[in-house]
């Protein structure tokens, strides 16, 4: 379930700054993406190897593959070959000091361990055809391609914690306290913040596949080969970018302000991808083998390393200084409502970057416009925005900012401007059965002091229920499909501050369909 970690409202402005302007949010020019074209085939090692995982950890570069080797490297250009457990090793995570690898086949042997990516020990591992493995608090994740997530605290005794047979599991990263898998069946996110406990939501329509995820400067970044890439801060909703490919990316990492992303050729055509906020990419051509998939990538002490199944291990030195960051996004955007207006706070990101913060951009989108509003840096920095429409959906993101640019957007929440802030459920009065119905609820006060409201609201819709965890700004946004002809009574019940809320009941009238 959704949950939000938002500061209590206070009615006291300090230092508002409105500025209305129709336009695009700035992006930040000081820390471009890195040019691909530094891109080093590494001289070796000559082995038959088809390398299909790249991990780095206690100091240097692990590979491994489907066949009986592996590799390592202390800076990316220099390798050493070591002999390893045959098998078909697909994943590979660095962590509680030891290399894990796990096989794609359910085969009897499906794991190897090592503590230095040299010497290497097999292990029964567990069942399953595992593509994806990180390490995060204080635990291995696997993803497979069955639907299953397994989870160990040590990398030798497992446990599986969710499996849901119609997702197809590709990668898996972990950042900002929980852990996010993507699906190539469904196209949905899945997200954890133990690891045990799951929870999933579409990141686009329905089944675009998602083939690859990583985590860098306060942003989850998923790749499809539909030619998208999608970010999120939280998970929950992502944000879609064209990433000028139509290719299936493989692979992803993020180090030195940057991230990158490579796959496999699609007409011809293979391109190793880049961005520095992960919402606008540009591409170059992979620096070999065109042909062959380029399947892993892996960030260590300012090299990029990627690798492909015609066994080939390219390196890429980032330039310049790493430290130089902007700051991860504000952990969240929250406020209040009031007739044609929104009120906004920014809530400090958890990592502020390379600079002190000085100061927030807010934008309201309604989807064919924007507005936005600077907001100076204060204990709780906030802007207004107003001439806005009630009862219009608008959404809304705040970016923060430092010397070294703005940080990528929170992520959108929506925001219903009404003339009476209280609860209450407003539709159109008369809607046909064959569109959709789209119902908002308003004016939810917060659960507890200081808390904006996260239990559940529920809708009731004639003999139907829909629940929903509010935005910040205390609204919900339902969509009813196929609703029942005639006239139908609504109303929305929540329970905040101890308290239970009923709203008055509304009627709208559904007309069948000419």
């Amino acid at each position: 379930m959704r949950q939000f970690r938002v500061l209590g409202f206070t009615t006291s402005l300090v230092a508002v700054v409105t500025t209305l302007m129709l336009g695009v949010a700035p992006t930040s020019s000081a820390l471009a993406a890195t040019p691909t074209s530094a891109w080093r085939v590494a001289d070796g090692p000559h082995t038959n190897a088809s390398w299909y995982a790249a991990t780095y950890g206690a100091g240097r570069f692990v590979v491994v593959g489907h066949g009986a080797s592996s590799s390592t490297s202390n800076n990316g250009v220099t390798w050493r070959t070591n002999p390893a457990p045959g098998g078909s090793w697909q994943s590979l995570a660095y962590g509680a000091g030891k290399f894990v690898a796990l096989s794609a086949l359910n085969a009897p042997l499906r794991e190897m361990i090592s503590s230095d990516g040299v010497h290497w020990s097999a292990l029964p591992g567990p069942a399953g055809e595992w593509t994806g493995l990180t390490y995060g608090a204080g635990r291995f994740l696997a993803v497979s391609a069955l639907g299953q997530l397994d989870t160990s605290l040590d990398g030798v005794h497992w446990s599986t914690t969710w499996t849901r047979s119609q997702f197809l599991l590709n990668s898996v990263a972990y950042g900002n306290g929980r852990f996010v898998a993507v699906d190539a069946a469904d196209g949905d996110a899945l997200i954890s913040l133990d690891g045990v406990h799951w929870s999933f939501y579409p990141i686009t329509t329905a089944s675009t596949p998602w083939f690859a995820v990583t985590y860098g400067n306060g942003v989850f970044s998923a790749f499809s080969p539909h030619g998208l890439a999608a970010t999120s801060t939280l998970g929950y909703t992502w944000v879609t970018h064209p990433d000028s490919t139509v290719q299936q990316m493989n692979a992803a990492a993020f180090g030195c302000n940057t991230f990158v992303a490579t796959g496999q050729a699609q007409g011809g055509v293979n391109n190793v991808i880049t961005s520095h906020l992960g919402s606008s990419w540009s591409a170059t051509p992979v620096p070999a083998d065109a042909s062959a998939n380029w399947t892993a990538l892996a960030y260590g002490n300012g090299d990029f390393v990627a690798v492909n199944t015609a066994g080939t291990i390219a390196t890429m030195r980032v330039p310049g200084y790493c430290g130089a960051t902007v700051a991860t996004p504000p952990r969240d955007v929250s406020g209040n409502v009031e007739n044609g207006q929104v009120w906004t706070y920014q809530h400090p990101p958890n990592n502020q970057g390379g600079a002190p913060i000085d100061g927030y951009l807010v934008t309201i989108s309604s989807g064919r416009h924007q507005w936005t509003c600077h907001a100076a840096v204060y204990y709780e920095p906030n802007c207004i925005i107003r001439g806005l429409a009630n009862h219009r959906i608008y959404t809304v993101t705040t970016q923060v900012h430092n010397r070294f640019g703005y940080s990528a957007p929170s992520d959108p929440e929506w925001v219903i401007p009404v003339s009476h802030w209280s609860l209450q459920v407003f539709s159109p009065a008369t809607v046909t059965s064959s569109s959709p119905l789209t119902v908002q609820i308003t004016g939810v006060v917060a659960n507890a002091a200081g808390i904006y409201p996260q239990s559940p609201l529920t809708l009731h819709f004639g003999a139907r229920q829909y629940d929903c965890v509010p935005s910040p700004f205390g609204e919900c946004v339902i969509t009813v499909t196929n609703p029942p002809t005639g006239r139908t009574a609504m109303w929305a019940s929540y329970t905040g501050y101890g308290v239970s809320y009923r709203s008055p009941t509304t009627v709208v009238t559904v007309a069948a369909a000419r």
